[in-house]
């Protein structure tokens, strides 16, 4: 047996163990694509065709097989994911650690932006859910609760959890939800936000950082009616 039959086998048991309801032929499926991927070290399709071991002569062939698993219906990756992210986020809470979940978009073709949700190890990001939508924009607020939605399930009750991302999101929306939640958040936010705080005229967020404001406590975000925390970085 290859080395990388040996690792698919090693990866189909682990999904044996945490998904014991799992169909096998997903199972297998699944085990062989993702060995496929750390031997090549590629998320591109092609490149999965050129190093899959099946015993198809023609590359096409194997590209239709992947195609079939990735658009597989019944396997749904909140579930396949869920058991991983649920055991790594009960390790980290045990040790002490704040989990900081980071919210990002990137673009997949003309069509299609992903909007993925990843978990901070070390120095690294791992990716936990993700969202796919046929757009040229930012992804809106309904499919980032979405996805954080399904995270959450995730989540040892008692764990100290932080939400970083980027301008795209900082909506008081998505404040309001880390706030439900009991989330901290290190949200950037666009210039033109409306600011209104206690003992000044209502501004907006470019105009706090022309004034050289660095920290703002108990502000309210545009029509958002809960009370946030601003911070300003005045670094070119």
């Amino acid at each position: 047996m290859s080395g990388l039959l040996v690792l698919a086998d090693s990866v189909g048991r682990e999904l044996q163990h945490l998904l014991p309801t799992q169909r096998k032929t997903q199972r297998v499926n699944l085990a062989l694509l993702v060995a496929t991927m750390l031997d090549v070290r590629s998320a591109t399709l092609m490149d999965l065709a050129a190093g899959l071991p099946r015993p198809v002569e023609r590359i096409d062939m194997r590209f239709q097989w992947i195609w079939r698993v990735v658009m597989n219906p019944l396997i749904k990756p909140d579930d396949v994911i869920a058991p991983f992210a649920t055991e790594r986020m009960a390790l980290m809470a045990e040790q002490g650690e704040p989990l900081v979940l980071i919210l990002d978009q990137t673009k997949i073709n003309q069509r299609h932006q992903m909007l993925m949700l990843a978990l901070r190890i070390g120095r690294r990001a791992l990716p936990v859910a993700w969202r796919v939508v046929a757009t040229q924009g930012a992804i809106g607020f309904e499919v980032q609760k979405d996805l954080l939605a399904a995270a959450l399930a995730w989540l040892p009750p008692e764990a100290e959890v932080c939400l970083m991302a980027d301008r795209c999101y900082g909506t008081a929306n998505l404040i309001a939800l880390c706030q439900t939640h009991g989330w901290d958040d290190r949200i950037r936010l666009k210039g033109n936000l409306s600011v209104k705080s206690r003992g000044r005229s209502k501004t907006t967020t470019g105009q706090l950082a022309k004034d050289k404001v660095f920290a703002l406590s108990e502000i309210h975000l545009t029509a958002h009616d809960g009370p946030a925390h601003l911070g300003i970085v005045q670094d070119p």
